[in-house]
């Protein structure tokens, strides 16, 4: 008895339905769940990022559009504090209020007014200085307490640079509330430097407010101020207590790290981007924290999808699979019952459906199988095995007279008999032939299909070109041009012969006047070439399409050019696509075949013959 392998030995010992429930599991169920949890982590993935994206885009539209409110301000403090004649006005020293509102009409009325019409972004623009002689009113301020009038003015004293943005609460003046404004010292012309001067440009904050509104679907937004202060927030976040609830000298600041707490549970959803570069706008920044509700949303549809996926990809496979399994384990079930029952000497027939796939032929098998057996044991046992008996003895006999018959033996002994009666006679034509044919026949009967050396197919073509010289007379001629590097190279047995052989047939056969045949073998640009042009009648082009379309189909219905379908498919089953078979006609000038292989799988299929 034969030992197989342990792992097949235990296979076989598992019952069958046990396997058909491993396949399913292992084969099936598990794939498909796998590639399901796959995908469903592979979308989730993609929308977290893409959201992530979103976000961070977002996030940096809306400050970039506030920084470029504030660049806008710092870009018109610098134009105001390059103003000379607003240094002279504030610096001078008025003899009576009566001066003053002189030269507020004259000048000073209009300076500022003038840029609030060009610069949409901004509600206010204030000077003030500590000129006594200059009565507070419209832009121009006369500084009093500045604890109590002016809260911004502690944070440009504190700051390192000429200019800032301070963030506060303005409870004098006739609309008290949060301010956010750009403000700078007035300090340009050292000439003029008798009284302090500063420049505040408030910002229009319900602008402020739209940007920070502009992406609340999915973004709560908090300007941060220097200070760690929520100076400004959009819609549903917190209000913003350090700017529009506590008076500036309570110095309010509200703590966001309560806001970045809570969204510590999603990493990637609370962002924070700074405002900018440049000294005016450091330590300001902008937060937002991620909406989750709609990628909480898209995750659940994801996860919806990819549940009815999962059903639906495992419910029909099963179902198809139980079926086909059910009728395939039922049947071998019932085969299996009844070899059981001959082993008792029981030849009882299989009665159902059996179906028309392998196990309904093994059923029908069995059956007939069984009702032969009985048929034997029971009728004509011996009768029957002598009758068989005779009856292969006469097939044999038969079939021994039909192969004596096409004995290719019988076929050399004559050529060989026509052989010795031509040379006795002088025949010399005739005795080359025959001997050539002899030699073709004896080689097509006797060798495998395999490779050769490519000067003993040329030698085989050559033989058969004599016999077509003899055919042709006169009027025809051959040539070989053939590289001596070539000649060892071992090429497809019978892949030459068959192209010379048509060309023949088809192009030389019709034509009149004399007939050549030129074969080329190469072995150069890394490829053995291999050629054969004739100057027979050629082919249009039409034709010449639709019979390389023909060699290379499947089906060849008119059994027309079977010699270079041959020649392409051995070539195709040595090569492969390496190979590249070629051909070129034209009307009345002749028809090249050829083919070209590359060196390297010559060499490779030479090394693996000496293998």
């Amino acid at each position: 008895m034969r030992r197989g392998r342990p792992f097949i030995h235990i296979v076989n010992d598992i019952p069958l339905n046990i396997k058909f429930l491993l396949i399913y599991l292992l084969c099936v169920l598990l794939p498909i769940m796998t590639i399901n949890l796959f995908f469903f982590h592979q979308n989730s993935e993609n929308i977290r990022v893409r959201e992530q994206d979103n976000l961070r885009k977002s996030i940096e539209r809306a400050s970039g559009e506030l920084l470029g409110m504030i660049d806008e301000s710092v870009a018109l403090s610098h134009s105001i504090a390059s103003d000379d004649s607003i240094y002279a006005a504030l610096d001078r020293a008025y003899a009576s209020p009566v001066d003053y509102y002189a030269a507020y009409d004259g000048f000073l009325r209009d300076k500022l007014k003038r840029y609030m019409s060009s610069y949409p972004n901004i509600v206010e623009i204030r000077v003030y200085t500590d000129n006594p002689t200059i009565q507070t009113g419209a832009n121009y301020h006369v500084i009093g307490d500045p604890a109590r009038d002016l809260p911004w003015l502690g944070e440009l004293e504190r700051s390192a640079s000429n200019m800032t943005v301070v963030a506060y609460y303005e409870s004098g003046g006739f609309s008290p509330g949060s301010r956010i404004s750009v403000v700078s010292r007035l300090n340009t012309y050292a000439s003029y430097a008798t009284y302090t001067k500063y420049l505040r440009i408030d910002l229009n904050t319900d602008k402020i407010q739209t940007i920070l509104n502009r992406e609340i679907d999915s973004l709560q937004l908090r300007l941060i101020d220097d200070d760690n202060r929520v100076v400004a927030a959009g819609d549903g976040a917190p209000a913003p207590q350090a700017a529009a609830q506590a008076p500036a000298n309570q110095d309010a600041a509200v703590d966001i790290a309560a806001d970045e707490a809570a969204a510590q549970a999603r990493p990637g959803y609370a962002m924070e981007r700074p405002l900018g570069d440049f000294g005016y706008v450091k330590g300001w920044k902008l937060v937002g924290i991620a909406d989750t509700r709609r990628v909480d949303g898209l995750m659940n549809d994801a996860r919806r999808s990819i549940i009815w996926l999962a059903v639906v990809s495992t419910f029909i496979p099963s179902l198809l699979i139980y079926v086909i399994l059910r009728s395939y384990h039922y049947r071998v079930k019932k085969l299996a019952r009844h070899m059981q029952k001959v082993r008792n000497e029981r030849f009882d027939p299989i009665d159902l459906h059996e179906g028309r796939d392998e196990i309904g032929g093994l059923i029908r098998t069995f059956n007939v199988m069984t009702a032969k057996i009985t048929s034997l044991i029971n009728d004509v046992y011996k009768l029957e095995i002598r009758q068989k008996s005779l009856e292969l003895e006469r097939v044999r006999t038969e079939l021994s007279m039909l192969q004596s018959q096409m004995n290719p033996h019988f076929l050399f002994n004559t050529l060989n008999a026509l052989l010795v009666v031509c040379t006795k006679n002088g025949y010399s034509d005739v005795t080359e032939i025959i001997r050539n044919l002899s030699v073709l026949m004896r080689q097509l009967l006797s060798r495998a299909d395999g490779l050769v050396p490519l000067q003993e197919e040329l030698q085989f073509t050559s033989m058969y070109l004599q016999i077509e010289k003899f055919r042709f007379g006169e009027q025809f001629e051959y040539a070989f041009d053939v590289d001596p590097r070539a000649l060892p190279l071992r090429i497809p047995r019978m892949s030459i012969q068959p192209l010379v052989e048509n060309a023949c047939k088809h192009g030389l056969q019709a034509r009149k006047g004399r007939r050549t045949i030129r074969v080329t073998a190469a072995a150069a640009d890394g490829a053995l070439d291999i050629r054969i042009a004739d100057n027979g009648v050629g082919m249009e082009e039409e034709r010449l399409r639709q019979l390389l379309t023909d060699v290379r189909s499947e089906q060849n219905p008119d059994g027309q050019h079977v010699g270079i379908r041959n020649v392409l498919r051995r070539l195709e089953l040595f090569y492969g696509g390496a190979v590249r078979f070629r051909m070129t006609s034209g009307p009345e000038t002749g028809t090249e075949a050829g083919f070209q292989i590359p060196l390297v799988r010559l060499e490779a299929e030479e090394w693996k013959k000496e293998a």
